[in-house]
């Protein structure tokens, strides 16, 4: 679908990093753009600086673990804006450490924002989505997830879990809605330069991968966000990026023996 002035769309994480990007990006197309993360200051600095712009933004804040708020968020956005045709859901959090030192808590929260989170997002959104559709308008969901989703790496299994879970459901969801006017895609980058980074407590230096490390160039947020409107635009399934972590991505789908090896000899 094509993203035309006034076109509604909801934003989960759209506070800093990759959404406040995807915000900016669709905004800069005078899409109307509901803005959803926890911290509510941060989203009515960037409702602010949209609106200077000339596009129409809404701050809806909320926790994407709380089902009653992501559906009362939801139809706010439906109220406000007369619909809603596209959900980037991109809300999410990591948590680096080995298998034994994880607290179970840790597991669940990465779990919980990441997977479940996403789950209630869709959920609320895609009764509008479909309507949408029904009318002619179109519709998309889109996950933004992680090039971990289909590598796996040390010190990262809830992380890898959750998002490899994220790109299963999402893969599924667009065999349901294909056919009733609704897109479905799914982007999974490398390393981003955000806030992502520090919170994790993640040094790239240390817990990711020397092969990845020395062939794969850190991405911006900018360059995910143009690649996601891409992706609703051109009805895109899966999208990884950049192209060597999608080389990566193949070499473990066709030989996994051989990226097990590799990985073990180069982490």
């Amino acid at each position: 679908m094509k993203i035309q002035p006034g076109t509604p769309c909801l934003v989960t994480g759209a506070s800093s990093g990759i959404g406040r990007s995807i915000a900016l990006e669709l905004a800069a197309r005078q899409a109307r753009v509901a803005l959803l993360a926890r911290t509510e200051s941060a989203l009515t600095d960037l409702a602010e600086e949209i609106a200077a712009t000339g596009s129409e933004a809404l701050v809806v804040a909320a926790d994407v673990r709380d089902e009653t708020a992501v559906q009362t968020a939801v139809e706010r956005t439906v109220e406000t804006f007369g619909g809603l045709q596209v959900v980037v859901a991109n809300a999410g959090l990591g948590r680096y450490g080995l298998v034994e030192e994880q607290p179970a808590e840790h597991v669940e929260t990465t779990i919980g924002i990441n997977y479940v989170g996403m789950t209630r997002t869709v959920r609320a959104a895609l009764p509008h989505l479909l309507e949408a559709a029904g009318q002619g308008s179109g519709g998309h969901v889109v996950g933004v997830t992680s090039s971990a989703g289909l590598i796996p790496h040390r010190l990262a299994s809830a992380y890898c879990a959750s998002k490899a879970a994220s790109n299963a459901y999402l893969a599924a969801l667009r065999l349901e809605v294909l056919d009733r006017g609704v897109g479905v895609s799914w982007i999974c980058p490398g390393i981003v330069d955000t806030p992502f980074v520090g919170k994790a407590e993640l040094d790239p230096e240390a817990d990711l991968p020397r092969l990845a490390r020395l062939l794969v160039r850190t991405l911006t947020p900018d360059e995910v966000a143009r690649a996601t409107v891409r992706a609703i635009e051109r009805n895109r399934a899966e999208v990884v990026m950049p192209p060597m972590m999608g080389l990566f991505a193949w070499s473990r789908r066709l030989t996994p023996g051989f990226a097990d090896w590799l990985h073990r000899k180069t982490g």
